[in-house]
């Protein structure tokens, strides 16, 4: 039987595979599986790194685990990755999926719909139509939604009037991808993932 998705992702943190390659399918697709990443990670004590801090040893002197994230469509670098002694999360699109099929550990994105019931219902336990058919719809919300959801379940209301507010959010994600793909301006970077931080506790402290 076929694992979920996000089973496979939880095994892979937790495991010694060095490589998984996810079809992002699209940017907010994309976003829904980092945040997914990045929680599952931050609960088992697991640094996600970008990959302008890669090395090729992923444990430091004190054996905390390293994994390094890239987001890119270039294969040739994709291929470099592939052949590197690190722990590698690969986000790219469909066409390179079809060709590393054989060489990574795999993620469809395609499945998206079926991995966000199962993250929902069994790693938070959480059981609420309209909160699933929000994040369906806006994805990579799916981090300040849940949170307004568990500190407030009993008068959670989804907030459909979110065009500027999730614009606004991918804007800056879309931003950060740019910037991690390109020689980084770290300055620049830093002043990037500083507002996303701040614009989404405004509206987690306004909700």
């Amino acid at each position: 039987m076929k694992k979920n998705n996000i089973d496979l992702i939880h095994n892979f943190l937790v495991g010694d595979n060095l490589k998984l390659l996810v079809n992002q399918v699209n940017d907010e697709i994309g976003c829904f599986y980092e945040v997914i990443i990045k929680s599952m990670s931050k609960k088992i004590d697991i640094q996600i790194l970008d990959d302008s801090n890669l090395i090729n040893d992923n444990n430091d002197l004190f054996g905390g685990k390293k994994i390094y994230l890239t987001n890119s469509n270039n294969s040739k670098l994709i291929e470099q990755i592939s052949n590197t002694n690190s722990q590698n999360i690969i986000f790219t699109d469909y066409k390179n999926y079809k060709k590393f099929f054989k060489k990574f550990i795999l993620i469809n994105g395609y499945d998206f719909e079926k991995d966000l019931k199962y993250y929902l219902e069994t790693f938070l336990e959480i059981k609420n139509d309209e909160l699933f058919n929000y994040c369906l719809s806006y994805p990579h919300l799916i981090s300040s939604e849940t949170s307004k959801y568990i500190i407030n379940n009993i008068n959670y209301s989804a907030d459909y009037i979110v065009n500027e507010k999730e614009n606004f959010i991918l804007k800056i994600r879309k931003d950060i991808f740019k910037l991690k793909k390109s020689k980084i301006d770290v300055k620049q970077l830093f002043f990037k993932l500083k507002t996303e931080m701040i614009y989404k506790k405004f509206n987690f402290l306004a909700y």
